[in-house]
């Protein structure tokens, strides 16, 4: 994980749920992937195996985190850049949901769940886009023969493009008539800062000569979010040449419908998730968090500055190294939930200086690792705290390079977990033993936090370390003390972290 995604131990707990099922390490040939893995040329997606999200910003100092279900769509979430995103509701027109021409229960239901995204896109700075049918008698002229069939009168599916409808109605989706107006209940959202675009095909991206088109392209937008219907249709056909012009496609599935049935909704949700781009729904994105204000999720980062709130337990600091923490069956993850059962062995560590990719070979620092406890014997009685649980020293940072290609020999590919060799992971000095995490019954959560020092004066000589005279209170003999008075005496300073929560079964 880079430091830049290190986030806020809050005192309030980001609940996580522990699944049963081990999910293999991302790797690519013979070889383990740790660092992240680009996708594109010039304009690159970024995954990161440590928390199998995407990263679609192009490196945005804000970032919006919208989650996904892993198990839906192989990965956890996708970060957009929302000043670069745009929202695209799609047909949703009186013609087309309005009671008086048919009942369309799909586009209706779609509509709540599309004014809450609607309000979520305003407040964080992503512009509204309406993309309408709208033709004139030039456009239905030039019209192509399968455009106009799909609404043929003769044949008994619609009423014919361009066709007097009655009651003062207008001509069926003609510019400026009632029946190509907005529903009511969403014309309502409609604010000035929006924008509309007329279109007169299934897809409104067609062309590059298309309006919308150029808009896309001279505004730098690189996100697309779809809402709007039909699914299988206008929706799917706009989207689908968004993606072959390369703009990052989000369906938002509960505000898109349609009625063709024949499982046409999850055919378009499965073709876009697995090819196309990221499918997702109004409630993960809406409760997006944004990287750039403060909040007490899991992802709060403010310029790379990693506020520790978790009872003061280090002072603030500014992360440069990134640390893999990795027991055989889990890894910790800037706060996940593990079981005691799954830490009871060492963990395998790995450091990373993504500041500087070279820094293995341009600097002989070695660090220093200690795991700590601050609610022992719980949270709402920290008597013991903190609970000293690990100090590890002589580590040195571990290389992130990697390769596509398959290693030529077995016996070159032997690639531990953790990404260290096995002398790396051998050489560590334990100055206090691993404890592992074990919450006493009926106390909760407990958070475990693993800290990266440094020494203060840059030396790259061994460090003689203070051994604490007691796990409690790591021998300060005070509640609340320990890994940040221990560091000072010791002339050491914070470059980075990582931390899980784990309790008894029993509460």
């Amino acid at each position: 994980m880079a430091p830049g995604a290190i986030s806020n131990i809050v005192e309030e707990e980001y609940e996580f749920v522990d699944v049963e099922e081990d999910y293999g390490t991302t790797s690519v040939g013979h070889i383990i992937c740790t660092a992240p893995i680009a996708f594109g040329g010039d304009d690159q997606w970024l995954y990161y195996p440590n928390t199998k999200k995407f990263d679609l910003s192009r490196d945005s100092q804000r970032k919006l985190v919208i989650e996904s279900d892993e198990k839906l769509h192989n990965h956890a979430g996708f970060m957009i850049n929302p000043e670069r995103s745009a929202l695209v509701v799609v047909d949703m027109q009186n013609y087309f949901i309005h009671p008086l021409y048919r009942h369309h229960a799909a586009g209706l239901a779609a509509i709540k769940p599309l004014l809450r995204v609607i309000e979520k896109c305003r407040k964080e700075g992503i512009q509204v886009i309406w993309l309408n049918w709208g033709i004139s008698d030039d456009s239905l002229r030039a019209m192509p023969p399968a455009v106009q069939r799909g609404f043929s009168k003769s044949l008994g599916w619609h009423v014919g493009l361009g066709a007097e409808l009655p009651e003062g109605q207008g001509r069926c989706l003609f510019k400026g008539t009632w029946n190509a107006e907005l529903f009511p209940s969403v014309k309502a959202a409609v604010e000035p800062q929006d924008l509309f675009f007329n279109k007169n095909q299934m897809s409104g991206l067609w062309s590059h000569k298309e309006p919308f088109h150029q808009y896309l392209t001279e505004s730098g937008t690189k996100t697309l979010l779809f809402a709007g219907v039909n699914t299988d249709q206008c929706v799917y056909g706009t989207l689908s040449d968004a993606y072959a012009w390369g703009w990052d496609c989000v369906l938002l599935n509960d505000c898109t419908g349609t009625m063709t049935g024949r499982g046409a909704q999850e055919l378009c949700e499965y073709n876009i998730a697995t090819n196309m781009g990221f499918v997702t729904d109004s409630e993960s994105f809406c409760g997006a968090q944004s990287l750039s204000q403060p909040s007490k999720s899991l992802f709060k980062t403010l310029s790379r500055r990693v506020y520790w709130k978790c009872e003061q337990i280090i002072d603030d600091f500014l992360p440069s190294i990134s640390l893999d923490v990795s027991w055989p069956k889990k890894d910790a993850d800037l706060g996940n939930t593990i079981k005691p059962k799954h830490v009871q062995d060492r963990p395998s560590l790995s450091l990373y200086d993504d500041t500087n990719p070279d820094a293995r070979t341009a600097s002989n620092i070695t660090y220093i690792i200690t795991l700590t406890d601050p609610d022992a014997p719980s949270r709402d009685n920290p008597e013991w705290s903190e609970m000293c649980h690990w100090i590890a020293s002589n580590i040195s940072l571990s290389s992130k390079s990697y390769s596509i290609l398959p290693a030529p020999f077995d016996s070159f590919a032997k690639v531990v977990k953790s990404g260290q060799s096995e002398s790396e992971s051998s050489a560590l000095d334990e100055v206090i033993e691993y404890k592992p995490p074990g919450p006493p019954p009926k106390t909760g959560k407990h958070r475990y936090v693993f800290l990266v020092f440094a020494p203060s004066n840059g030396t790259t000589l061994p460090l003689d370390l203070s051994k604490p005279k007691d796990r409690q209170h790591w021998g300060y003999g005070k509640e609340r003390k320990g890994v940040r008075e221990w560091a000072q005496e010791n002339g050491l300073v914070a470059v980075g972290a990582n931390f899980i929560y784990s309790q008894n079964k029993k509460q």
